[in-house]
């Protein structure tokens, strides 16, 4: 792959644009962040090989394709703006979006959580949908084209440059040179093969990219572009459950669909992904309500209880030396019934949620998901250059403070005078000084000891304590008496706070998942050992589909392995 030099394209772009600074680049170009000068604002320009500039077939392939892309007008897919269109050069400005790509993502912060991968299935299910309806097909969905935006967490569907118009296509000559392309890793089975592609084929591509965005991991890998087309055609997709087993029934059901070998076991249409999504609900909260309101509450129990310990222990230290023991225990008498009530309401609100149907696993479980959001948002924040910037600010003001502090105590004890023994006099100014210096050293151990990346005291405690044996202990303290249905019947309070279906508690549906679970084991097993054909799309079982995409794939392996280093395309 050949680019043209920065400087080169500066000189071609002219007074249009001012390349900032390169983005990111790949098998299929660079991407740089550049301005628009005649509407000042920021723009994203993609610069494709000198290859394609070169060639006169793909050359024009491309400017169809992306003209098409250009009449596209959604929410959810970044806009083209323009295309630039030189004799040593062909490029197209699209929408900067102020975020990062779901690849960006997962490598600065780990998997995706619940929410945000049902965000990124609406998101980019609708821009599909959208697409789709227009008879466009993407061919090259992975989580390097899909960006999101920082402020809102919205999903952007981006290039659309090896996209194929699914009707009125033109002529042969400018689509053979790309009848495999794609990224092998997210290439459905009849798009490595060669075939005919619908818009199925790109449902496939983002149910892979959602298994890496829940997991951490791309799903098919391999040594060589050929293997893992190979791996494509023949291997079946890893079930989510079986890498993520904590996640939602429902989420898992709809990615594993998405990644059927077969297009028509996937859904039929993008829009049908998205009314999956929207019927379970999948973006309702993962932690009922109840059970995240009873954790709050325990956690400002617990903080009440210590509170009133450290001062009945106070003020029986200070009273207890001019009182009788028994005046001095007046007020810790005060302080205990306050507490012991505290504790009594807690419990009587982990009785509630027994009568209401959720087991003490199921709200242990809703409670350690509390404490993972909280811990999940802390690792987010580590992963951001600003907020460790800002930290690190803090952490320098926070020192500066404490030395200012003790200047000021310093200079305030050289003013003052010594009246009598253990008695001084001094004058205003020294007071001020001194009651500064301890507000300052108040602000600074507050700004040392509170950081918004690490996890606070109180809640390494409230794991410890409330996740561990005394918190079985409690919850099953408040649970007593409380009798259940032998049948599984669950009250009509409990219908009521559990109804989102993203939370998977240990009493819930154990024996729809258990057959669940069954079943896919007996799909699993009933394929055959060997090649596994792909129904309707003319990618048979046996060896010669693989010598068939062998031959195919020969032609663009040199191609290919200029770009390979650079994570770029078939």
């Amino acid at each position: 792959m050949t680019v043209i030099s920065t400087s080169a394209l500066q000189r071609e772009l002219g007074e249009r644009y001012r390349i900032e600074r390169e983005l990111g680049r790949g098998g299929m170009g660079v991407v740089y962040q550049a301005r628009d000068l005649k509407l000042d604002r920021l723009i994203a320009l993609k610069v494709l090989p000198e290859e394609y500039a070169a060639d006169t077939a793909l050359r024009a392939r491309f400017l169809l394709e992306t003209r098409t892309a250009a009449s596209f007008s959604h929410p959810n897919i970044v806009p083209v703006h323009a295309i630039v269109e030189r004799p040593r050069l062909i490029a197209y400005s699209m929408g900067f979006v102020e975020g990062e790509s779901v690849s960006q993502r997962v490598a600065r912060s780990g998997p995706l959580t619940v929410r945000e991968i049902v965000r990124l299935l609406q998101d980019v299910g609708y821009a599909l949908a959208y697409a789709h309806g227009r008879g466009v097909v993407h061919r090259d969905i992975k989580p390097e084209n899909i960006m999101l935006e920082r402020a809102t967490g919205r999903a952007l569907l981006m290039d659309f440059g090896i996209s194929r118009v699914m009707e009125n296509r033109a002529a042969a000559g400018l689509t053979r040179v790309g009848e495999v392309v794609g990224t092998p890793e997210y290439m459905s089975p009849e798009q490595a093969a060669g075939d005919t592609v619908d818009g199925r084929s790109d449902l496939y591509s983002l149910g892979l990219v959602a298994w890496y965005a829940i997991t951490g991991r791309t799903a098919m890998t391999g040594e060589t572009t050929q293997k893992i087309l190979v791996k494509q055609l023949t291997e079946p997709v890893p079930r989510v459950e079986s890498v993520r087993p904590d996640l939602p029934d429902l989420l898992s059901q709809a990615i594993d669909r998405c990644i059927e070998k077969a297009p028509d076991d996937r859904f039929a249409t993008a829009e049908a992904l998205v009314e999956a999504v929207d019927d379970a609900q999948l973006a309702g909260p993962e932690i009922p309500l109840p059970v995240r309101i009873f954790t709050q509450e325990l956690g400002t129990m617990s903080l009440l209880v210590v509170f009133i310990a450290l001062l009945g222990w106070y003020t029986v230290r200070t009273l207890g030396a001019r009182m009788s023991m028994i005046d001095a225990y007046l007020p810790v008498v005060i302080l205990f019934s306050v507490g012991l009530t505290r504790v009594h309401q807690t419990l009587s609100d982990a009785r509630r949620l027994a009568v209401a149907g959720f087991t003490r696993d199921e709200i242990l479980k809703g409670m350690r998901g509390v404490v993972d959001e909280r811990e999940s948002l802390r690792e987010a924040l580590r992963g951001d250059a600003e907020t460790r910037t800002r930290r690190r600010r803090t952490l320098v003001i926070a020192v500066v403070q404490l030395a200012g502090a003790a200047a000021l105590i310093w200079f305030a004890m050289q003013l003052r005078v010594q009246i009598a023994p253990q008695q001084f006099r001094a004058p205003l100014g020294a007071v001020v000084m001194v009651v500064s210096a301890m507000c300052m050293i108040g602000i600074s151990g507050v700004l040392i000891a509170r950081s918004p990346i690490r996890m606070p005291v109180g809640e390494r405690a409230f794991r410890r304590v409330w996740l561990g044996p005394v918190g079985r202990v409690f919850l099953a303290a408040g649970a007593r008496g409380v009798r259940r249905d032998p049948g599984g019947a669950v009250p009509a309070m409990s219908i009521f706070v559990r109804s989102t279906p993203t939370s998977r508690g240990a009493g819930e549906g154990a024996a729809s998942r258990s057959a669940a679970v069954t079943s896919a084991a007996v799909t699993a097993t009933a394929a055959p050992s060997g090649m596994n054909g792909v129904a309707g799309n003319g990618v048979g079982s046996g060896g010669d589909a693989v010598a068939r995409l062998e031959r195919r794939i020969e032609a663009l392996e040199a191609w290919r392995r200029e770009g390979e280093g650079e994570g770029g395309k078939v």
